[in-house]
């Protein structure tokens, strides 16, 4: 399997290991857990989409807000486009939200890629729940995301905050990517990566 990469770049802050049980999620139907830690857990289909829970320690100031325009701007310079936008929200009702982006991979002129992340963001901890395959395969599985989204349980949130309860970000469009030669390639089956080293998911 050809190994690629997506950028989810996060301040270096945000690499430091996480606390036990930051999060809850049992492999939706027609996923299998490849692996799991403290730090997320990764998964794939039998169809090679890959699935790709990732936690990070967040630092002060993180809001969701903050996050999405991050993340939005950083995958934008790197050739993604944001096709969608969504309120989503996990099991134990922390609100996140959802984007969809699609890719072409360099070097081709028609083999494209679909990407969605949901964020969710607690005082402790950002999520972000990762899907990621073929094109042709996108409408399968993007269907599931957001009930795979409601099946996730996030922690970390404290209640004398608003941190947890913090307000959508308004609608964010990706920028003017870098050179063809700058930018990354997108995610493939059973990869993700959230500080731009791939991280394989698949086999």
């Amino acid at each position: 399997m050809r190994r690629m990469t997506m950028m989810f770049v996060v301040a270096a802050g945000l690499l430091g290991a996480t606390g036990c049980n930051a999060y809850r999620l049992e492999p939706p139907k027609g996923f299998a857990e490849v692996d799991a830690d403290r730090t997320g857990s990764r998964m794939k289909s039998g169809d090679d989409v890959g699935l790709n829970l990732r936690v990070f320690d967040n630092v002060e100031g993180g809001t969701l807000e903050f996050w999405s325009e991050d993340l939005v701007r950083k995958l934008g310079k790197r050739g993604y486009v944001l096709v969608a936008q969504s309120q989503a929200r996990s099991k134990n009702r922390v609100t996140g939200t959802r984007f969809d982006f699609t890719y072409v991979v360099p070097g081709t002129e028609s083999e494209t890629k679909f990407y969605s992340v949901v964020l969710y963001v607690t005082d402790a901890h950002v999520f972000a729940l990762q899907l990621a395959g073929d094109d042709e395969l996108r409408a399968r599985h993007l269907a599931q995301l957001d009930g795979i989204a409601k099946d996730v349980k996030v922690r970390g949130c404290r209640a004398w905050t608003d941190v947890c309860r913090g307000p959508q970000p308004g609608k964010l469009a990706t920028p003017v990517p870098d050179k063809p030669s700058e930018a990354k390639p997108a995610p493939d089956e059973g990869t993700a990566v959230a500080d731009g080293d791939a991280a394989k998911q698949g086999g």
